[in-house]
């Protein structure tokens, strides 16, 4: 896949520090993006538009950024991807292991697709990544998976798309990860901006905002996708 990295990188990497900044400010426990290397950022992006195989994808330079600046700021020991298709967008979260910069803490991550043609090709393009056996990808209902999972979860990363609901099943799979989401742990949730899923995104703040157990969730309209966030307690 060959995809160029747009001009004006330094303000993408500006509002991705903003971004991060402002989460900070709300109370969620993330490092200081002084911290955040984009030389890191740059040599992924050539490893993984280099060489990843990716059919199409919508996820912006800046939604890129987004996810890798705070990935890097949580540094997750374990992280989960509900709906993570070919590995594209997860890529971002799990960074490239071998890079020395990454600092990378990551023990296991889970990718989740009902697509299992999808998943052959993620094995293959995250296998570039360098995390060995701490990255696999599972065939499957995301809620299902979730709830057979018995480790503690840092992030999780939810972007299911059903044909028949669409993005209604956000709520479903907050649910189904509660239980092994641990205290400081993370939720990111991928098109909240977008007003063809206002309806899905209304019950899945509405849970949000009512759960004891969780905090936010704060939108980031970073593009026209958004990306949501919440904070588990």
């Amino acid at each position: 896949m060959s995809i160029a990295e747009p001009t004006g990188q330094k303000l993408f990497h500006e509002v991705a520090e903003h971004c991060v900044e402002l989460l900070r400010q709300a109370g969620v426990g993330l490092s200081e993006p002084g911290h955040l290397d984009w030389d890191e950022f740059a040599e992924l992006s050539r490893l993984v538009h280099g060489s990843f195989q990716v059919p199409a994808t919508t996820f912006t330079p800046m939604m890129r950024r987004l996810l890798f600046a705070i990935s890097a700021c949580l540094q997750p020991r374990t992280i989960v991807g509900a709906g993570t298709y070919v590995g594209y967008t997860f890529a971002w979260l799990l960074r490239n292991r071998a890079d020395a910069r990454s600092g990378m803490p990551a023990v296991e991550a889970i990718g989740i697709d009902v697509d299992a043609d999808a998943n052959r090709i993620a094995r293959a393009n995250c296998t570039l990544l360098n995390h060995g056996d701490g990255v696999r990808f599972v065939d499957g209902d995301a809620c299902a998976v979730l709830r057979e999972l018995r480790e503690p979860v840092d992030l999780l990363y939810i972007d299911i798309d059903s044909a028949d609901d669409r993005k209604m099943g956000y709520r479903d799979v907050l649910v189904a990860a509660l239980p092994v989401l641990r205290p400081g742990s993370l939720v990111l949730a991928h098109d909240a901006c977008l007003p063809f899923f206002a309806d899905a995104f209304a019950v899945y703040d509405a849970f949000v905002h009512e759960s004891a157990d969780l905090a936010g969730p704060w939108t980031l309209p970073v593009d026209a996708c958004g990306l949501s966030v919440t904070a588990v307690r």
